[in-house]
């Protein structure tokens, strides 16, 4: 309980220190950006930190993370006071208690309940926790950056690390330790996600006309305003997917054997049971099916993984994976977007001819105005480049996809001041989106420097189209909602503009996203067949022989024939998505069109609410197509992320839209679409209530937030000695294990004292280098070392690789023999003895 209340009371502070500066950098939003001081706080202070420890001014210590705090509280203090205030920080947190309560109460809340849950499921084990814990646990013994890699000593880490990074300075500054510290973490995501959408609905809410009134210095104060956005953290964070529902229905043995054939949901047959009555799952980890709806086969018919997690599986799951450490950052980038958005439009001093299709580049003085014109100084757009960089340094992929958000956002706020598109509003938005891009880049540069990746370029997704109702089961409620939004927005439109001006737009963007799609899906196939790379990609699959049975043939064209084929015969996913997509790309354009004039532009949160539609929907498209090469190399990693963040994009316009057909439609079609979601959220709510429940093993465990205990209890000599590494072994010595593959109980030791081992888990190492050249040379290094009796070729490779201790557990007296093990007795001193752990400290 007090590990709780120590975290909380830290985040309140870090809350309190970026406070003043949200006051100012939030401006354009009714809540002045109060519910994204938290996340503000956290990524200010560790940058901070980040780059002071990265470049040698400061430590990883307690004292440069206070340092860190003070720095970020004067610099906010500072950047307040600069601005001219409409409202004092005091006058508005006086004049909106209830937002200030309603803020604070719902992250107490959230924190403290998941708090409790993680209590009845702590264990860091299974999955990739293991992992997680080794980064959090290497970045808390460094006191500089790069951290050391925990898997491959010598090496610093070559991961998305800035998450952990936070989690680590939290875990000094509260003196946790790091297994408590763990699901403390994961519980603090859950919470800042919670009020994160929350405060993004909250603002989407107020701020629907041209100017909210709390934009006017007065107080919201209807209890309906603070009720309504619950909508987003519900939708957000604890709504699940439709999967749970089949798995219901399969266990009370309902459905014939065609339908769950068709179905075709991974492992619902063949690992489901039946039991016969309602809600009895049989237990076990069923509820990791709705983790894996869509289901891609490879031309053989054997199933190909494919993650499609959102957010409620992961933070139930407890995996502190870079995914859900951005989720917050994500929030706060998408409430900056807002906040674009929602800027006064002006006329700029500076005119570009709009008759001149070609202006020079080169002009200078252009360049800066255009990067410069959405802030009203020099550090709004620094600030804003920090926010949005830190994405690539949390979880790459996110970067480039709210770029795209933010630079249109900031293209819908310009089109105000030009009236038009035309090129100097194009050249504006690729200027300020470009700018953001390498000031984002600039800012992280020591990360880049260090930093290597498998992603090896793009592939056309060839065989492999989402069948329809999958998709329809993941985001089914969503869909159901932006639908009936669309309805009703595209019917009030109708009253403003000519009908048939808004069926050109739309059938303007239809041709565009029907046809655009497979053209460039046809020419990625060409460059496929026409490259030597893509040749031999091909030729690998031509290389089975039960391949070439099935195609009935041995050469390209008759495997060109056989993925047409697959493609024309299902459709229907693609089909609907471009005529959503075009239907709401359509209804932007004309709701832009229409609402031009002086001032703010018109609605611009249901601008912004269509604006994530899409994005979200094209997220969704685009791996109908395409997918990022990796070591995988299939689209498993591209559906997972791109699904994730379609996931929170389209929630959000979902609580935005149910309020919104709420407030606006009348007679029968409010009531069958209120009926609609009513049905759709209970059925979404049957997930989160299920497996819930069954992960925390029906609340009957002793409960703990102690993420080891389980070593404790089942492995006393293990926790021992892990407890003795940790107090009596400081800085960063070599510490050799057994090496394992990845998924595995090996890699232990470093997990959870963060010492660096000659190598952990190698099929992850290859997964962050892109090669596998490193491990590879490691590997029969490590089984010599253990299993040799020659003792000076183990010396030699004791010193090659500067070990200092030995570990000898038992995965390590299972996998060598005990007279190759018995050698260390002779050149080596016992450390540490504890039953069947012994660990050895090389002499000097």
């Amino acid at each position: 309980m007090l590990a709780v209340f120590t975290w909380w009371l830290i985040v309140e502070i870090l809350s309190l220190a970026a406070l003043p500066l949200t006051q100012r950098l939030f401006k354009n939003l009714p809540d002045r950006g109060y519910a994204f001081a938290r996340p503000l706080g956290i990524l200010l202070t560790s940058y901070v930190l980040w780059i002071g420890a990265s470049f040698g001014f400061l430590r990883h210590s307690w004292g440069g993370i206070v340092f860190s705090i003070l720095v970020v509280a004067v610099c906010s203090w500072w950047f307040y006071s600069r601005g001219n205030r409409e409202t004092g920080l005091a006058s508005f947190l006086r004049g909106n208690r209830r937002l200030v309560i309603a803020n604070e109460a719902l992250f107490a809340l959230a924190f403290a309940l998941f708090a409790l849950f993680r209590a009845y499921n702590p264990e860091i084990m299974g999955t990739e926790k293991p992992m997680e814990f080794a980064f959090l646990n290497a970045i808390l013994r460094s006191d500089t950056f790069p951290p050391h890699d925990p898997w491959l000593s010598g090496f610093g880490i070559s991961y998305y690390y800035f998450g952990y990074l936070m989690m680590a300075l939290l875990t000094r500054l509260s003196g946790v330790a790091s297994a408590v510290a763990f699901n403390l973490g994961i519980t603090l995501l859950f919470a800042l996600t919670v009020t994160g959408a929350y405060g993004l609905v909250y603002n989407l809410l107020e701020g629907r006309g041209n100017e909210s009134t709390s934009q006017r210095g007065k107080p919201i104060n209807s209890l309906t305003h603070y009720l309504a956005p619950l909508l987003g953290p519900l939708f957000v964070a604890i709504l699940g997917n439709l999967e749970s529902i089949f798995e219901v229905l399969y266990s009370k043995g309902l459905g014939s054997a065609g339908f769950w054939n068709w179905l075709d949901i991974k492992e619902l047959v063949s690992r489901g049971q039946v039991t016969g009555r309602w809600f009895d799952l049989g237990g076990g980890w069923w509820w990791w099916r709705a983790s894996r709806v869509i289901h891609d086969k490879d031309l053989l018919g054997n199933s190909v993984e494919v993650i499609d997690e959102f957010p409620f599986f992961s933070f139930m799951l407890g995996d502190m994976h870079p995914h859900v450490l951005a989720l917050p950052f994500v929030l706060l980038t998408l409430a900056l977007a807002l906040n674009v958005l929602r800027q006064k439009v002006t006329k700029s001093k500076l005119q570009t001819p709009t008759s001149n299709l070609h202006p020079p580049i080169s002009n200078l003085q252009s360049l800066i105005s255009n990067l410069h014109s959405p802030f009203s100084n020099l550090q709004h757009p620094l600030l804003y480049a920090l926010c949005l960089g830190s994405l690539a340094f949390l979880n790459t992929w996110d970067f480039p996809i709210y770029l795209f958000v933010m630079a249109m956002a900031y293209g819908l706020h310009r089109y105000g001041h030009y009236g038009k598109i035309n090129w100097a509003l194009v050249r504006d938005v690729v200027y300020t989106a470009i700018g953001l891009a390498l000031l984002g880049g600039l800012l992280y540069l020591p990360f880049y420097l260090g930093f290597q990746s498998q992603a090896g370029g793009i592939l056309p997704n060839l065989f492999n189209p989402t069948r329809l109702h999958q998709y329809l089961i993941f985001f089914g409620p969503f869909l159901f909602v932006i639908i009936g939004f669309a309805a009703l927005a595209t019917r009030r439109l109708r009253a403003e503009v000519e009908s048939k001006n808004l069926v050109s737009g739309g059938l303007n963007v239809l041709f565009w996203t029907i046809f655009l799609p497979p053209l460039a899906v046809l020419g990625s196939v060409a460059l496929v067949m026409l490259t030597a790379g893509g040749q031999a990609f091909l030729q690998s699959i031509l290389a089975n022989e039960r391949v070439r049975q099935q195609i009935g043939g041995a050469d390209l064209p008759s495997l060109a024939r056989m993925l047409i084929t697959i493609r024309l015969g299902d459709p229907w996913t693609w089909l609907f998505l471009t005529l959503l997509i075009a239907w709401v790309v359509a209804l932007l354009w004309r709701r832009l069109q229409a609402g031009k004039g002086e001032g703010r532009i018109a609605e611009p949160s249901t601008l912004f609410v269509l604006l994530i539609i899409a994005t979200g929907l094209l997220l969704t498209l685009s791996v109908e197509f395409v997918y990022l090469r990796d070591t995988f190399g299939t689209r498993m990693n591209t559906v997972f992320k791109f699904y994730y963040q379609a996931w929170v994009l389209l929630a959000l316009a979902s609580a935005y839209g149910v309020y919104y057909v709420i407030e606006k439609a009348k007679g029968l079609g409010r009531s069958l679409f209120l009926a609609g979601v009513a049905v759709l959220v209970a059925l979404g709510m049957v997930y989160p209530l299920a497996a819930g429940f069954d992960k925390a093993g029906g609340f009957a465990p002793q409960p703990t937030l102690d993420g080891l205990a389980w070593v404790r209890q089942h492995s006393p000599d293990e926790y021992a000695a892990v407890q003795w590494l940790n107090q009596h072994v400081p800085d960063t010595p070599v510490i050799l294990e057994a090496s394992g593959g990845s998924f595995s109980a090996y890699g232990r030791v470093s997990s959870r004292t963060g010492l660096p081992t000659v190598l952990g888990w190698d099929f992850h190492e290859q997964q962050w280098r892109g090669s596998y050249e490193e491990p590879g040379r490691r590997k029969p290094d490590i089984n010599a070392i253990y299993s040799s009796t020659d003792t000076k070729h183990v010396l030699t490779l004791l010193e090659k690789y500067d070990i200092t201790y030995v570990y000898v557990g038992p995965l390590e007296r299972g996998k060598y023999s005990p007279a190759a093990l018995a050698k260390f007795d002779r050149f080596m001193d016992v450390a540490f003895q504890q039953g069947n752990v012994t660990i050895y400290e090389r002499r000097p």
